[in-house]
């Protein structure tokens, strides 16, 4: 009998705490997990950029005094480690506005420690 294999390319499951893990939600808050704020470099305040040519949010480190920074509040969570933004003017703005919640497929942070979070690449929070 000759097999016709198909490789599975994925790979295993990663662990939460062990991926960036973010989402938006329907009034723009933006969840960080513990791992993508260290990845980051645990920044007191960010400032959001937005690549409309690419649908594409960047979240950068700025210091408090920057007027247009953003306080990166704790979750709820005990011991959760995530953070959360809240840039609901920030989605208005951009005209941003999923319909439920959402999760950054392709997250990462660049060489410049700026969170790279692609609307394009999305998925259901609830099926991530």
């Amino acid at each position: 009998m000759e097999r016709q294999w198909k490789e599975f390319e994925h790979g295993p499951v990663v662990k939460d705490g062990e991926r960036i893990h973010v989402t938006i939600n329907r009034r723009g808050t933006v969840y960080l997990n513990r791992r993508a704020f260290e990845a980051m470099g645990e920044p007191e305040c960010v400032i959001l950029l937005y690549d409309s040519r690419h649908s594409t949010i960047g979240i950068s480190r700025a210091p408090a005094s920057r007027r247009n920074a953003f306080r990166l509040k704790h979750k709820d969570l005990q011991g959760s480690g995530g953070r959360i933004v809240y840039a609901s003017n920030f989605c208005k703005f951009n005209h941003i506005r999923p319909q439920e919640t959402l999760a950054f497929t392709a997250a990462e942070v660049d060489k410049e420690g700026v969170l790279i979070l692609d609307l394009n690449e999305v998925a259901p929070a609830r099926s991530f």
